[in-house]
């Protein structure tokens, strides 16, 4: 199974890409894993908010394949535990699930046709966190994730 995590902006600060990189070395070990930033619609601020989720949409539509599992990451999505989590990844991949797609939207949220798109809408906190810190966020719950499905002493339970 291969893991990706996709979000919409700009590349990440110095110490949030330290940190993505520290966590996705980990990752390694236990799953194929690749973070994908997703360049921000041209003359974004020039757009509505509407017409911008809608752009943004699209064009992530356009990149899934038919077969790849969304996860959108929402602030109305369902809360889970790091525990739940794992749950989740070790049942995708007993269903042989190719790919599983964790997907960070732009600043104002994803657009109603990807979230229809998406098998689960999940979110990690009633907060709201930036974008960048997400992303750090969602590779360390993940690397959390494969420590707890391997048995490992990382996760404290």
């Amino acid at each position: 199974m291969k893991i990706q995590l996709w979000s919409i902006g700009k590349e990440n600060d110095p110490y949030i890409r330290d940190g993505i990189a520290i966590f996705q070395k980990r990752l390694q070990h236990y799953v194929d894993f690749e973070l994908k930033l997703i360049p921000t619609v041209k003359q974004a601020a020039s757009l509505s908010v509407p017409e911008l989720k809608k752009q943004e949409g699209k064009m992530i539509l356009d990149m899934l394949q038919s077969q790849d599992y969304l996860v959108a990451l929402d602030e109305y999505g369902k809360m889970q535990t790091t525990m739940q989590l794992a749950d989740f990844i070790q049942q995708r991949a007993n269903a042989a699930t190719r790919q599983v797609i964790f997907l960070i939207g732009g600043a104002f949220g994803l657009d109603t046709a990807v979230l229809d798109r998406a098998q689960l809408k999940l979110s990690l906190s009633p907060l709201t966190f930036p974008h960048q810190l997400v992303r750090l966020i969602m590779t360390e719950q993940l690397y959390r994730a494969y420590t707890v499905i391997n048995r490992e002493k990382y996760h404290h339970q």
